[in-house]
């Protein structure tokens, strides 16, 4: 079962457009609608930190930079996560590519676990984003986390395997729906439904609905100039409400 956090997100980014896959979304496995394709020749970098179950003791902290070239988009993310004592050193690189109406987004990742009193492990991995625009209002998304996990059991390349898949359907400029599920080694779901309403160009409305197990997510963003901020409170069955707070520049 995934953890349930507080999460609070720091963008300075220039230009505030990002590719379609964002690798921090991808990093943190967070369900994003998918947005334009790149941009044109350009920097951006974030700043990030998340605290699991509002627990000040178990963090997760970390950086990335980028740099679009109007055809594609690479980054790294470094990212700090655990508890004293315990800690995993993880380094993404990663590349977003377009072709026609498919893009593609590989993540490779290296990790150093640190463990109080033994020497440090290191493990491989990586993540792979698929999206496809099948038409002007339908778009599928598949995203493979860990892939090297689903093929070698090697304890290398051990980590948390999980697959994604996921339609959806932009009926109007004001609407947006979205269908899907999770399946990782160990069970199937949760099974996903949301809605995203455009209030207008500056502020729009996200919920997410999950059964297997039962969750529930609401959002909303909010857009001025290049600043952006999205507020979310999650409700999952038996782990209490998590507020999550995204603040953009």
């Amino acid at each position: 079962m995934r953890p349930i956090y507080f999460f609070i997100l720091m963008f300075f980014a220039a230009p505030a457009v990002l590719p379609a896959q964002d690798p921090v979304a991808a990093v943190m496995r967070n369900t994003v609608w998918p947005d334009a394709g790149v941009a044109k020749k350009s920097f951006d970098w974030s700043l990030f930190t998340l605290q699991y179950y509002c627990v000040s003791n178990w963090n997760a902290t970390g950086i990335s930079a980028g740099y679009t070239s109007g055809s594609g988009h690479s980054s790294f993310v470094f990212l700090r996560d655990g508890i004293p004592g315990y800690s995993w050193y993880h380094l993404y690189l990663s590349h977003f590519r377009q072709f026609r109406k498919v893009s593609c987004m590989l993540q490779l990742r290296a990790s150093m676990i640190g463990l109080k009193e033994r020497p440090p492990t290191l493990r491989l991995g990586g993540n792979i984003d698929l999206s496809w625009k099948v038409s002007e209002m339908l778009s599928l998304q598949v995203d493979i986390f860990d892939f090297p996990g689903w093929i070698f059991p090697s304890n290398v390349t051990r980590g948390d395997p999980e697959m994604a898949f996921f339609l959806f359907h932009e009926p109007g400029r004001l609407i947006g729906l979205i269908e899907g599920f999770r399946i990782s080694q160990l069970q199937f779901g949760p099974i996903t439904s949301g809605i995203r309403i455009n209030l207008n160009d500056k502020i729009s409305l996200i919920g997410l609905f999950d059964v297997l197990p039962f969750g529930v997510s609401l959002g909303i963003n909010w857009t001025l100039n290049r600043y952006n901020l999205h507020v979310r409170l999650e409700q999952h069955n038996g782990l209490g409400i998590t507020p999550e707070v995204q603040i953009g520049f």
